[in-house]
């Protein structure tokens, strides 16, 4: 896979492509759920992996407005997989 790149570089670098010029600069929900859709319709893996990167760069944003790094996110994510793990999907009867 090459190189690897640390999130915070990552969230850094897909911040400055956030520009006012970018097409969906005030809708970003929009922007998501169209690259979504691309994932679903991604026929090889080479488009797959493109898509899911574009998929990346609007959670990026969209975390970063909402005060969240991607790393609070993998957290966040993580500790509710585990809990799913040790109590079952459905913890709201416990």
């Amino acid at each position: 896979m090459g190189d690897r790149m640390k999130t915070e570089l990552y969230e850094h670098l897909a911040l400055s492509f956030y520009t006012e010029g970018h097409r969906h600069h005030k809708q970003l929900l929009d922007g998501l759920m169209e690259e979504a859709k691309e994932v679903l319709s991604a026929n090889s893996n080479k488009k797959l992996a493109d898509e899911l990167g574009d998929v990346l760069w609007y959670v990026t944003i969209i975390a970063y407005q909402a005060g969240y790094s991607l790393e609070d996110l993998m957290m966040k994510n993580y500790n509710k997989l585990e809990l799913r793990q040790l109590n079952g999907k459905e913890t709201k009867n416990a």
